[in-house]
């Protein structure tokens, strides 16, 4: 097994901890030894799991390491991967064995992405680096995704559609076919997409408007 550690000891990193257990369950491949975050104390403990420091014990750890970046808020983990620094550490794909990750011949995931139960690919699909596709959601044929996206769960995304890095769709929503939407976004919880929109937006509505201009960037 390889040695594993999740970074970010919230929600989304306790559910991602749930989900390498039943990864192992259905073939033994992590060695989850605890999380890493930087507003718990070293030594805690987080459902059974140690915190085994912030992120400079993260940049100090002597030996080879993979780390899951399970922190849903993608300017978050675009700030927190720029600032890894140590040479042994490496960023694994984790795919949950319920997840349908459709044509391996013509899909592409970047390292780091993260995938869960019930999610459904097709053709053509290109993931960046760091994305999260969460629970239930489906991805037509021939999309791509920027890294550091975060689909949120029971998403839709339709076939040919492009979305920008750090750009995150809400729970729910909806984006018809051959949409662009730009990078650093942010689509409301059930919003149904039918145009293309821009960068640094928030997008909310059925169908989908602009709001005000998303000025978190990164």
């Amino acid at each position: 097994m390889k040695k594993l550690a999740i970074y970010g000891a919230g929600g989304f990193g306790r559910e991602t901890a749930v989900m390498i257990a039943q990864i192992n369950a259905h073939y033994l491949s992590w060695d989850l030894i605890g999380f890493f975050d930087d507003r718990l104390q070293k030594g805690d403990e987080v459902d059974g799991l140690k915190i085994l420091g912030n992120i400079s014990d993260l940049n100090s750890y002597a030996d080879n390491l993979l780390i899951c970046i399970a922190v849903a808020d993608p300017w978050i983990r675009f700030r927190l991967i720029k600032k890894i620094t140590n040479p042994r550490i490496d960023f694994p794909l984790i795919v949950h064995p319920k997840a349908i990750v459709g044509d391996e011949r013509r899909n592409t995931f970047g390292r780091g992405s993260i995938i869960t139960a019930g999610v459904i690919l097709t053709t053509g699909i290109a993931l960046g680096e760091f994305c999260i596709i969460n629970l239930s959601s489906t991805v037509g044929h021939d999309v791509t995704l920027g890294s550091c996206c975060t689909v949120m769960p029971a998403c839709s995304i339709s076939g040919k559609v492009s979305i920008g890095g750090c750009t995150v769709l809400g729970t729910g929503s909806r984006i018809i076919q051959g949409i662009s939407i730009g990078e650093n976004c942010m689509i409301g919880a059930g919003s149904v997409v039918t145009k293309d929109f821009g960068n640094n937006l928030k997008i909310i509505g059925v169908p989908a408007r602009k709001r005000i201009n998303h000025v978190e960037g990164v």
